[in-house]
């Protein structure tokens, strides 16, 4: 028995150094989906423009001094166009900024859509759209 649990242990051991690096599995770099990324026309400051002149900041949350940062997933199509808009991770409490937050996607203006070989293509595109409150109560985030 004590030479049956050896010789197992001994070719487990094997097995585990032959794993390592002696025959790595073939690495095959993945192609970037697009050259450049699909952007909001007039870049970050515009984009931040937007939020604050288009934000309706839900009724509930302002009440109860709710904010934070709502993380929305969608594809820029070919054409510039918002589509496939998904939360990915709202503010805890505050479940109508995710829906505003949609809104907002729905109504933007067109993009500059991704660029694939100086042809431009769909891309997915993950952002951060703040909600913050002016004069907010310090004691929530």
């Amino acid at each position: 028995m004590k030479i049956l649990l050896l010789s197992l242990l001994i070719s487990t051991i094997n097995f585990s150094f032959a794993q390592d690096g002696e025959n790595p599995l073939p690495f095959v770099p993945h192609e970037p989906l697009f050259d450049t990324a699909p952007r909001f026309p007039g870049g970050p400051p515009a984009l931040m423009k937007y939020f604050e002149d288009s934000i309706r900041y839900p009724e509930p949350e302002k009440t109860k001094g709710i904010q934070g940062n709502v993380y929305m997933k969608f594809n820029v199509t070919q054409e510039g166009k918002i589509t496939d808009v998904k939360s990915v991770n709202g503010v805890p409490g505050g479940p109508n900024l995710a829906k505003e937050a949609e809104r907002l996607l729905h109504t933007m203006p067109l993009w500059i859509p991704a660029n694939k070989n100086g042809k431009p293509v769909e891309a997915e595109y993950t952002l951060s759209i703040p909600f913050k409150l002016k004069n907010a109560n310090p004691h929530h985030k």
